[in-house]
């Protein structure tokens, strides 16, 4: 589920670097009122990675997202703190696209999270923040931010505050690196089994991400 949820975030960290109006000085406004919405486009390359660790009573597992991704568009204000707020940030995953090497455990993963009934991981990016003093559109080093989003998994809904550190390596070219760790369980989905209940998968899930952006 988290492999979404880094996508997004690192596309909504790209706007700081990317976009002349936001590395610019905070101007005097009204402490309610935000910029005009700005439009981004982005573009995974093939070379990022996106995974999903998990452990069960006896081993380890991983499910790496085969998901291709089509260019997204992201409109965002920025907010009177320097942060940015976002409109239309909404990405879906197919649960169909996660797999863990392991036709057996795909099939109990897609039953543990619902496929059925709900195909898909939705991920709504409600707001980023980012070092003042260590801009990624300032510094070609790697750069603190933090992202709110919204993920909606199996019909529920949570907000989580994200880490990631990112690097801008070209003109338009981002790469981002980061982890999450959730509980299957926060979303009403009970850890998958196997082999008649011999193999029990842990409830806490790490998310891992190492992507490679470029921005339009």
């Amino acid at each position: 589920m988290k492999t979404v949820l880094s996508f997004a975030i690192s596309l909504a960290c790209s706007l700081f670097a990317t976009t002349p109006f936001l590395a610019q000085p905070q101007v005097a406004m009204n402490a309610s009122s935000s910029t005009a919405g700005l439009e981004k486009t982005f573009h995974v390359s093939k070379k990022s990675v996106l995974k999903l660790e998990g452990k069960t009573n006896i081993n380890g597992f991983t499910c790496h997202c085969n998901e291709a991704f089509q260019p997204q568009r992201l409109v965002a204000e920025r907010n009177t703190d320097g942060s940015l707020s976002f409109k239309s940030a909404a990405l879906k995953l197919r649960i169909v696209s996660l797999d863990c090497g392991n036709k057996i455990m795909n099939k109990d993963l897609q039953k543990a999270l619902n496929a059925t009934e709900h195909p898909h991981i939705s991920i709504e990016l409600k707001k980023v923040e980012q070092d003042k003093c260590n801009r990624l559109s300032e510094l070609k080093d790697w750069v603190k931010m933090k992202a709110l989003a919204k993920i909606s998994l199996n019909g529920v809904s949570k907000e989580y505050w994200i880490s990631i550190t990112a690097k801008k390596c070209g003109a338009d070219q981002f790469r981002f690196i980061g982890t999450k760790t959730l509980n299957m369980t926060d979303f009403g989905v009970t850890p998958p089994n196997a082999m008649m209940g011999m193999i029990k998968v842990q409830d806490a899930i790490a998310i891992n991400l190492d992507l490679d952006v470029v921005v339009e």
